[in-house]
């Protein structure tokens, strides 16, 4: 723990705005379109940031390494028809696989969560007649069946209605917008609030939203602001604003119900939006501020709704880049080791804690530093990346661990508070292994594919590859791939593979999507024509935005 007090007045601070501010003009336009002091993208600016490109010329690629590379993404596509083969032996259409137990696991409305996540991966990996035989499951899809569970309102947009409008822009097969189109209306209830904030929880059947912890208001910030990119696309494909207004909504109640000026507020640092959040008083009810779990894709979609909308929503980069600008003042701290991390800022106290979530920053902050033209902000996702991986690196299995607690430079009352399995381990690791299990989760490979994409430097594409064969050892098991409950344990070496029963949808729509994609040809997805969402599912930057819908 560390008091930010003294941080907040005299810390030395690059105080140069991510985003150096242009003369622009007030206008008036859908929910976004204005700053927050009223003002509109500059038009000039607008223009050079579509004519701009960020993706790394790969043309002096030698033969030797693109032979390897492409002996690396074969591999990885008979990884991923390997375990969708099992998915598909003994779960077809159901949400996940229980690999273990080889049966279905009903957790997402019994939709087929792990085949709607996966339709972008089975196109872009040209598996086509796998792909067209899930087109066909999800042209039956009846999502007022419920599973007999409540929705889950956040997830069924990143998984479901993100999957079905990926499927959509790259085959052009309408049935998949209109299942985007059918499941998005039976979610817009959820909106009907006094503010127009999310419930998280959802009956599909009644139409009656609740929050996750039953007789509450409570929410959090990743659950209420991850709406954006889905319900932007959704409101450019039916030419209906209806959905990208209550995605921006969000961001309007948000922001009018909490100022960090307010000495009764929660909400402290400018920019560093709490976690914890009511939806009926629009205030922030804790001063934990986070951008890993329970806060990361918030974050993440401010930045990439903003280049979706051909960077015209300029309250999302204007919020963006106040808020990069204080999670690089407030929210990283070099390790005893070197090593620079993220951490969990709570009020004005300060813990070097980091959950795996946190990786997805680095490749976030890279692609929207090398569009802008900001190399020191690229420099801080680079050490960023240098930390996370350094956690997967430094383990036998070559996983990462859940989560870790580290010891900050000069700062030895993190040392001494720690217990004394901790001690050992940060002794041997420099980090302590707070939830010391894998459970196949994208977001450190996601963060080394975008670098690897953006620099064009091998050495991103070498440590994905050092994840995979980690992965091939620990968590393939017959018909698929499981978690691993410890990291710290290599099973090519102990004999034991020591697994847990759990694989999620992301493995297939976010794991192996970004594992193929770092070793495919490279125009392949390229970053200067799609944006991927949190789920990683690619959507198109060919669709012309001009403020109207």
């Amino acid at each position: 723990m560390y008091t930010l007090g003294m941080a907040l007045v005299s810390a030395q601070f690059d105080s140069t705005p991510f985003i150096p501010k242009v003369n622009q003009q007030p206008v008036s336009a859908f929910g976004g379109m204005r700053s927050r002091n009223g003002q509109a993208a500059n038009p000039a600016r607008v223009s050079s940031l579509r004519r701009r490109t960020v993706q790394h010329d790969f043309s002096d690629e030698t033969p030797e390494e693109r032979h390897t590379r492409l002996q690396r993404a074969d591999a990885v596509k008979k990884g991923f028809l390997y375990a969708w083969n099992g998915y598909k032996k003994y779960a077809y259409g159901a949400d996940e696989i229980s690999v273990l137990k080889k049966k279905p696991k009903t957790t997402r409305n019994g939709w087929g969560a792990t085949l709607v996540d996966a339709l972008d991966t089975l196109w872009i990996m040209d598996l086509k007649n796998e792909f067209w035989e899930a087109r066909d499951f999800v042209a039956k899809l009846d999502f007022r069946n419920d599973g007999g569970q409540l929705a889950k309102v956040f997830e069924t947009n990143i998984r479901y209605v993100g999957g079905l409008l990926s499927a959509y822009e790259l085959s052009e097969d309408k049935v998949f917008l209109q299942k985007a189109v059918e499941l998005t209306d039976i979610l817009m209830p959820a909106f009907n609030t006094p503010l127009g904030l999310p419930w998280q929880m959802l009956n599909v059947t009644t139409g009656e939203g609740s929050s996750e912890k039953r007789g509450t208001a409570s929410t959090n910030l990743a659950e209420i602001g991850s709406f954006q990119m889905e319900f932007y696309r959704l409101s450019q494909h039916t030419k209906n604003a209806t959905y990208h207004e209550a995605a921006q909504k969000v961001l309007t109640v948000m922001l009018e119900n909490n100022n960090p000026s307010d000495k009764n507020s929660k909400y402290v640092i400018p920019g560093l939006y709490p976690i914890d959040f009511d939806m009926m008083s629009g205030k922030f009810t804790g001063s934990a501020a986070y951008w890993g779990g329970g806060g990361d894709s918030f974050y993440e979609y401010l930045a990439k709704t903003w280049i979706l909308s051909d960077f015209m929503l300029e309250r999302n980069i204007d919020m963006w880049s106040e808020s990069i600008q204080s999670f690089k003042r407030f929210s990283v701290a070099q390790s005893s080791t070197g090593e620079l991390f993220p951490g969990f800022v709570d009020g004005l106290k300060f813990y070097p804690y980091a959950d795996t979530f946190t990786n997805f920053i680095p490749g976030t902050l890279g692609l929207i530093s090398k569009l802008i033209g900001s190399d020191s902000y690229f420099k801080l996702a680079e050490d960023l990346l240098e930390g996370g991986y350094s956690v997967f690196d430094s383990m036998p299995s070559a996983l990462g661990a859940e989560a870790i607690r580290y010891v900050r430079k000069n700062v030895p009352t993190d040392y001494f508070l720690l217990k004394n399995s901790s001690r050992i381990e940060v002794d041997k690791y420099g980090f302590s292994l707070e939830r010391p299990y894998y459970l196949l989760r994208p977001e450190l490979i996601e963060s080394l594919f975008y670098m690897y994409r953006l620099t064009g430097k091998s050495m991103y594409a070498d440590r994905v590859w050092s994840i995979w064969q980690g992965m091939q050892r620990n968590c393939r098991v017959e018909d698929g791939y499981v978690g691993t409950a410890d990291v710290s344990v290599d099973a090519a070496v102990s004999g034991v593979v020591n697994s847990i029963d759990s694989t999620e949808s992301f493995f297939y729509a976010e794991t192996f999507l970004y594992l193929y994609l770092t070793f495919t040809n490279q125009d392949v997805i390229s970053l200067d024509q799609w944006v991927f969402t949190t789920e990683a599912h690619p959507l198109s930057r060919k669709y012309v935005f001009d403020g109207t819908f």
